[in-house]
């Protein structure tokens, strides 16, 4: 299969030739939960044998047109979101000679879609009908890099420096339950969220604040990361726990993340998790340290289940059925 991303020359794509070929739209900003999600979804894709998928990333209506004319797709998948895609807006007409597939993130949605792709979970799609619902497995990685050892239990967090992901309420948490222990956080800017950068400087200044514990060490990173960056600072601590507040109707992307490096998880209550919740991980039920103990047992279902092997196939027989 060919795949090509923005920005890799002029080639030209002719029409009917042979293989079904799908175009992922995406926005352009990487420091942005959205963007990661479809980019991902290229990723584990962009190898199959039987769909070919060509990844684009824009910002306007004539690079829209001009790449749907350059590439010829079958079928159009947009990564769109309200807040990163303003530039097509809901009138715009959609090309009727070709499929159009959307990726679900959360309330907001453009309708008259051929599907509406959910990953992991579709409780909430009920604005649409259910025989434009497509349910897919999550996007995990496959991470084949180290796992450290720790002298002390080292507890890690990351994502954007919002306040409903709770970083000051596990820093909290841990200063109280934990005589010695590592925390680690990677907060990134996030371009959308937060764009002068004002509330992730002040979630950063409150967890230093709230370290008074001299036996827990506190490390905050916050240069931008790519994925398998992201996955490496993730396995190296003995577990990763987020304690968001319920703040969307979406699922969290963080959890793929975590998953996809097979350490210890534990959550809060929030409904973004409500694809993997059980008492067995949930901070509410058991402690950090008793989730830690019992290892990754509460998590072996889905390794298998949204293995990436399982998600490239389920995404081309979307395109193939």
């Amino acid at each position: 299969m060919v795949s090509r991303e923005i920005g890799t020359g002029n080639e030209q794509f002719v029409p009917g030739g042979g293989m079904t070929r799908v175009l992922i739209i995406n926005h352009p900003q990487r420091e942005c939960g959205v963007h990661q999600f479809g980019k991902r979804i290229y990723d584990l894709v962009s190898g199959s044998t039987n769909v070919e998928y060509i990844y684009r990333e824009m910002d306007t209506i004539p690079v829209y047109e001009a790449v749907l004319k350059q590439t010829c797709p079958d079928f159009v998948l947009y990564n769109w979101h309200a807040y990163t895609m303003r530039w097509l807006p809901q009138e715009y007409p959609i090309d009727p000679t070709k499929k159009h597939y959307f990726i679900f993130h959360e309330e907001h949605m453009r309708q008259r879609y051929d599907k509406y792709l959910f990953f992991g979970d579709y409780d909430i799609g009920w604005r649409i009908p259910l025989d434009k619902c497509v349910l897919l497995p999550r996007p995990l990685y496959t991470y084949t890099g180290s796992y450290p050892r720790n002298e002390v239990p080292t507890i890690g967090s990351f994502g954007f420096g919002f306040w409903n992901k709770g970083y000051h309420l596990l820093t909290k948490l841990v200063n109280e339950t934990f005589d010695r222990a590592v925390l680690n956080y990677h907060i990134a800017h996030s371009c959308f969220g937060d764009p002068s950068d004002k509330m992730t400087r002040e979630v950063i200044a409150t967890c230093q604040q709230l370290n008074t514990n001299p036996g827990v060490k506190l490390n905050i990173s916050r240069e931008f990361l790519d994925a398998q960056q992201v996955l490496s600072f993730l396995a190296g601590n003995d577990i990763n726990v987020f304690l968001y507040d319920d703040n969307g109707e979406g699922i969290s992307s963080v959890i793929d993340y975590a998953l996809s490096v097979k350490r210890p998880i534990a959550l809060s209550d929030c409904q973004m998790f409500r694809h993997i919740l059980k008492d067995e991980i949930m901070v509410t039920k058991c402690p950090i340290q008793g989730i830690l103990n019992r290892g990754t047992v509460p998590l072996e279902e889905f390794y298998e289940k949204w293995h990436p092997d399982r998600f490239r196939e389920a995404i081309d027989e979307v395109f193939l059925c």
